[in-house]
């Protein structure tokens, strides 16, 4: 059962969705209130697995401040997964909600629709806050503060009110990230027509979500970079492979802001690997050793020694950051897109495709030759979602790029 928290702000409102929400009595646990301060007494009661709120409003009077709600049990409950289920989806309202909540939904919904919403982000939140992963983070020195320039942007992009220059002025504050964010943005990836010369330019043509991801790839890199790693450990040889990745995985979706997405993903997907090896270096190391030594993949390795793997402690770190679920859990699940239960190929499993095939390279991959990635991928999962005979054009289309 989950124990799912309703919070609405009025009794009318709360018949209505008592009504429409009898079907899940047998799987969900749920406990009604109105207004915020009933919600925060029941917090306080007890653990709930899901709350889910409306909107509501901030003005004096008001019953209920969703969004404060929300924040409040982020911050003080952060394995609760934190559901907007409004009528109110302005532009405004979902700019101010984006924040603090996993996802939004809209008044009417689907059933269907909100109990798989429901289930996933309980997936994706039981693997970020696992024993092994707890465990592992708790063991940490420190984990990678949030740098003044992303909390800058962050605050800007949240407040609903970002432009391109105000957007353009914060990063233009330091010169190695806007020199970062110039060469990413000039890679043959995003091919431009002509050449982008300044960050303004950049945030316009990429738009505002994009923008945060890099700058959030480019300063984990470089807060790690001043950390002293492990032998037989290379960040750049990280960073390349990411970025390979990541342009990779953006051309197996045909959607654009989902390929966008999925190339800062890509950029992102093994920060965890660079978490564990700065900061557990003797451990890291331990796995590395493991991993040569059994002939085994690094992240099993890493479960051996961890209890946990990179994909988990990298996306843990990206949520905290503030970073959108859909990426959080793109990271997460690149090892294992089947256990997200999608039947189409959505962001992990291309990120899991292009990782794959980025590895298989190394050892040989080519159209005539798929057994390495074929060792690599999960083809239980890949012929679940039909496209296994894709996978033959993929292969050939990243050799054709590869050798470009």
């Amino acid at each position: 059962m989950i124990d799912v928290l309703i919070a609405e702000s009025s009794s009318s409102a709360q018949e209505a969705l008592l009504s429409r929400l009898k079907p899940l009595r047998d799987a969900w646990n749920m406990q009604y209130v109105i207004g915020t301060a009933a919600a925060q007494s029941a917090l306080e009661a007890q653990r709930f697995d899901v709350v889910i709120s409306d909107i509501g409003s901030a003005a004096g009077g008001a019953t209920l401040d969703g969004i404060a709600l929300l924040r409040d049990v982020r911050d003080r409950w952060p394995a609760t997964v934190r559901l907007i289920l409004s009528a109110q989806t302005s532009q405004d309202s979902v700019m101010k909600a984006l924040p603090v909540a996993h996802q939004i939904l809209a008044k009417p919904f689907d059933l269907t629709h909100l109990s798989r919403v429901v289930a996933r982000a309980c997936t994706l939140q039981a693997k970020l806050y696992s024993n092994g992963v707890m465990a592992s983070l708790g063991s940490l020195k420190s984990l990678p503060a949030v740098p003044r320039l992303y909390q800058q942007l962050t605050q800007d992009l949240d407040s609903g009110r970002a432009t391109p220059k105000s957007v353009a002025s914060i990063i233009e504050q330091d010169m190695s990230m806007t020199l970062r964010l110039l060469q990413l943005v000039n890679s043959a990836f995003f091919g431009l027509a002509r050449r982008i010369t300044n960050i303004r330019e950049a945030v316009t043509y990429l738009g505002f979500e994009p923008i945060r991801h890099l700058v959030a790839s480019a300063e984990l890199f470089r807060a790690m970079s001043k950390i002293c790693a492990p032998a037989g450990f290379s960040l750049e040889e990280v960073q390349r492979h990411s970025q390979r990745v990541g342009m990779t995985a953006a051309t197996l979706l045909t959607d654009r802001e989902l390929s966008r997405t999925a190339y800062c993903a890509g950029m992102l997907h093994d920060i965890g690997q660079v978490i564990l090896a700065v900061s557990m270096p003797e451990a890291y190391a331990r796995a590395i050793d493991l991993s040569k030594r059994m002939g085994i993949r690094q992240h099993i390795a890493e479960q051996q020694i961890f209890a946990c793997t990179h994909a988990e402690i990298g996306a843990h770190v990206l949520a905290l950051w503030g970073l959108p679920p859909s990426l959080v859990e793109a990271v997460a699940f690149h090892h294992q897109p089947a256990a997200l239960g999608e039947a189409q190929l959505g962001l992990a499993g291309a990120i899991h495709v292009a990782d794959a095939m980025e590895h298989a390279r190394l050892d040989g991959m080519s159209p005539s030759n798929p057994t390495p990635v074929l060792k690599r991928i999960d083809q239980d999962w890949i012929e679940a979602i039909g496209q296994r005979q894709a996978l033959d054009g993929w292969i050939a289309g990243y050799e054709s790029a590869a050798a470009a």
